[in-house]
C-alpha cells in the first residue's frame, strides 16, 4: 500500500502541469485592435508593447477577410501576434455601415480571445487613433477601455462588450448603440462625441450626442454613477445654472394595441447638485426648480425618441417588451412595425435631495 502511494505521488508530480500552456515571451500580446475598409478589402491594425522602447509597436495588414488580415500581420512580426489579452476593438464609422458580425466573426470562434473585449466607432480612418497609443507607457487597449469606462460611470456610453453586442445582433427585437469618439483638436487624446446608433448589424449614419446619449440611457433606465443634467434657470432678469443628479427611475410601459401606443411614464428622483442661487428650501423656488427640470427632460425624451424611431433603431428594447407581453402586436419585421408605433412619454421630475444646505 505504501509502495502504491510513492508511485501515484511520483505520477502526479510528472504529469502537472498546464497542458495549454502560453508563453507571452513567445507572442507579440496584441491589446487594441483597429479595422478599416469593408469586406474584399480590409485594412487592419494591431499593437502591442515593446517593453525594451516602453512604447507601443503598431503592425499594418491588409487582406480580404479580418483573419485574412491578421495572417498578413503574422507574416511581419519576428513573433506571431497573440490576441488573448485583446482589451478594445476600434472600428471606422465607414466600416459599420457593412454587418458588424462579418468583423467580429473570428473573435468568437477564438476560445483564446476573452469575451469582455470593449467596441467603438471611430470618426473616419481608424489609423490616427492607432497611433496615437504609441507613445504610451502601458497598453495601447487599456487606454480606450478606462476611457469607456469612465465614459460608461458618467451615462453617456452603454455598458457593452463583445459577449452582450455580439448576442444583441442576432436579435430583431433590440439594437446596439457603440461609443463613437474622435480625436481632440491636438491629436493627443480622444473626444467621447455620443454614441454610434445601429438598425440591425448595421450603422444608420446617425450619431446622438453625449446629451441626447445621456437621455437614452434613461429612457433604458440605465443610469451610471453619475447621470448629470445641467439647465439654465431665469429669475430676476439674471441666468444661472442648475445641475441635477439622477439618483433612480421608475418606468412604467402601458400598451394599447388597437391603437399601437405605448405610454411611456416615467418618475426621475434627482439631486440638486449645483444651484449657486441658494433659498432652494422654499416652497415657491423649490417647486419651479422641479418644474424647470422635468419641462427640459420631457423635451429631451420625445427628442430622442423621434431620433430612434426615425432610424429604426430600437435600442430601448420595446421589442423585447412587445414579444413578450403583448405578442400579436410582433411581426417579423419588426423595425417597420416600431417605427410605426405612437410612443408617448410623460416624465415626473421630483428633487429628493437639495444639498447640504437644506
Amino acid at each position: 500500500m505504501y509502495r502504491k502511494g510513492i508511485m501515484l505521488l511520483l505520477s502526479m508530480l510528472l504529469v502537472a502541469g498546464c497542458w495549454d500552456e502560453r508563453l507571452y515571451k513567445n507572442a507579440s500580446v496584441v491589446t487594441l485592435v483597429g479595422v478599416d475598409g469593408y469586406i474584399g478589402a480590409y485594412k487592419g491594425y494591431y499593437a502591442y508593447p515593446n517593453t525594451a522602447a516602453q512604447q507601443n509597436e503598431v503592425i499594418e495588414a491588409d487582406g480580404i477577410s479580418p483573419r485574412d488580415v491578421r495572417n498578413q500581420a503574422n507574416l511581419k512580426v519576428e513573433q506571431t501576434l497573440d490576441l488573448s489579452e485583446l482589451s478594445t476593438i476600434l472600428v471606422s464609422d465607414q466600416t459599420v455601415r457593412e454587418p458588424l458580425y462579418d468583423i467580429l466573426d473570428i473573435y468568437f470562434r477564438d476560445p483564446q480571445n476573452p469575451i469582455s473585449i470593449k467596441i467603438a466607432v471611430t470618426e473616419g480612418d481608424v489609423k490616427p487613433f492607432i497611433e496615437l497609443t504609441k507613445d504610451l507607457a502601458g497598453g495601447a487597449g487599456g487606454y480606450y477601455e478606462r476611457f469607456m469606462e469612465s465614459t460608461e460611470e458618467n451615462t453617456i456610453f452603454p455598458k457593452l462588450d463583445l459577449q452582450t453586442v455580439g448576442s444583441m445582433l442576432f436579435e430583431q427585437t433590440i439594437d446596439i448603440a457603440l461609443p463613437y469618439i474622435q480625436l481632440s483638436e491636438d491629436k493627443k487624446h480622444a473626444v467621447a462625441e455620443g454614441v454610434a446608433l445601429f438598425s440591425g448589424q448595421t450603422f444608420t449614419g446617425t450619431i446622438l450626442t453625449p446629451k441626447q446619449s445621456l437621455t437614452m440611457l434613461l429612457l433604458m433606465n440605465q443610469p451610471s454613477k453619475q447621470a448629470r443634467m445641467s439647465y439654465m434657470w431665469k429669475h430676476d432678469g439674471k441666468s444661472m445654472p442648475i445641475t441635477a443628479d439622477v439618483i433612480h427611475i421608475k418606468r412604467q410601459w402601458t400598451v394599447n394595441e388597437e391603437l399601437k401606443r405605448i405610454d411611456m411614464d416615467y418618475l426621475i428622483e434627482v439631486e440638486i447638485e449645483e444651484f449657486a442661487h441658494d433659498h432652494l428650501y422654499k416652497d415657491p423656488v423649490f417647486k419651479e426648480v422641479q418644474q424647470l427640470i422635468q419641462d427640459h427632460v420631457q423635451g429631451e425624451f420625445e427628442e430622442v425618441l423621434r431620433i430612434l424611431q426615425g432610424q429604426q433603431s430600437d435600442t430601448l428594447g420595446i421589442g423585447r417588451y412587445i414579444r413578450a407581453y403583448h405578442p400579436k402586436m410582433f411581426q417579423k419585421d419588426w423595425h417597420a412595425v416600431y417605427a410605426s408605433l405612437q410612443l408617448v412619454p410623460s416624465v415626473q421630475v421630483k428633487i429628493i435631495r437639495t444639498g447640504v444646505l437644506r
